[in-house]
């Protein structure tokens, strides 16, 4: 597995509800290094990635990383396997990990993963219906919390749940990127696409 220390930037990708419309700007791409699986009880994590379209040394995007994800989704439905799957990037130098964890929603104090750090602040980009502080206090998220990724998750839905109440039937995108630094400090930056 990768050390999260070592990695300059830690990007979760967590996408909510139906995608913007396309951006003029160009999503960018990375050179894929290759997959990471968090333990899945019973499943051959090898045989799952012969499913993926996308090897190693192949460019992709976050479109690409999100059709991955959806393929896993899809196995691990076809084989039993309870709970949420967990994606996220770590990034150096253009070049990207795909790592994919499953969090058992009916166990909250057992952690499938590790904490990504503890958490330095949070920003929003992309917020304006909403103030950054009353979407901080949404999360729950305070400074020296331990990221672990059901808090992420919470922090997610309370986010979702806090537009859903702002604007009724319209929704959001959301993902959330993470710099983390060597002494496990994370800067936490939510990008939220809001609805026109």
């Amino acid at each position: 597995m990768i050390s999260t220390a070592r990695m300059g930037l830690l990007a979760v990708a967590l996408t909510v509800g139906a995608p913007m419309a396309a951006s003029a700007a160009k999503a960018p791409t990375y050179i894929l290094n290759g997959y990471s699986f968090g333990p899945i009880p019973g499943v051959n994590t090898a045989l799952l990635e012969t499913k993926l379209t996308h090897k190693a040394g192949d460019r992709i995007t976050s479109a690409d990383v999100a059709a991955d994800s959806a393929i896993i989704a899809k196995e691990l439905a076809a084989r039993h396997v309870h709970g949420r799957l967990f994606t996220s990037l770590a990034e150096k130098h253009g070049h990207v990990w795909v790592i994919m964890d499953v969090l058992d929603p009916g166990h909250p104090n057992t952690h499938l993963g590790k904490p990504a750090g503890h958490l330095k602040s949070q920003s929003f980009e992309g917020a304006s219906h909403i103030s950054a502080g009353d979407l901080a206090a949404a999360t729950g998220l305070k400074q020296g919390d331990q990221l672990w990724p059901e808090k992420i998750r919470a922090a997610e839905k309370a986010i979702v749940a806090a537009y859903a109440k702002s604007a009724p039937g319209k929704a959001i995108t959301l993902k959330a990127r993470m710099q983390t630094k060597a002494n496990g400090e994370v800067t936490l930056t939510w990008i939220v696409g809001e609805p026109k």
